[in-house]
């Protein structure tokens, strides 16, 4: 199925519980683990999707982006407000789009996603 692409952040609040975006780049193999390992197996399960909306941006990509107030915005502009300077990088939003969490890297291959839901149980999205 594969994730889905952060084109329109606007759109994706009005019906959003909570957000979580992937901020990535296209040769990063970090990056792909992520992708491959948590966020692709996530977007399957409904225990994720009835509770999330979860998008990514390619940082390095062209795909023009619309941002939570409605006005277009370069992916690498929505990095340098969130301070993502470091790929993967992982937001996670309220409805509103206010940033409640941050995740910079990968620190275990290992416990990645249970890190991740313990995020997502501290906010009490899960």
């Amino acid at each position: 199925m594969g994730i889905p692409p952060a084109k329109n952040l606007f759109q994706v609040k009005q019906r959003a519980k909570a957000i979580l975006v992937l901020m990535h780049l296209e040769d990063c193999p970090w990056c792909h683990f992520v992708i491959n390992e948590v966020f692709d197996p996530m977007i399957e399960l409904k225990e994720y999707t009835d509770k999330l909306v979860i998008r990514q941006i390619e940082i390095d990509s062209s795909l023009a982006l619309y941002d939570f107030d409605g006005s277009q915005i370069d992916g690498d502009v929505f990095a340098h407000r969130y301070n993502v300077d470091f790929y993967p990088t992982v937001l996670l939003f309220d409805a509103r789009g206010q940033l409640l969490e941050k995740i910079i890297g990968v620190a275990s291959e290992e416990t990645y996603w249970t890190d991740l839901d313990k995020l997502l149980n501290k906010q009490g999205i899960l």
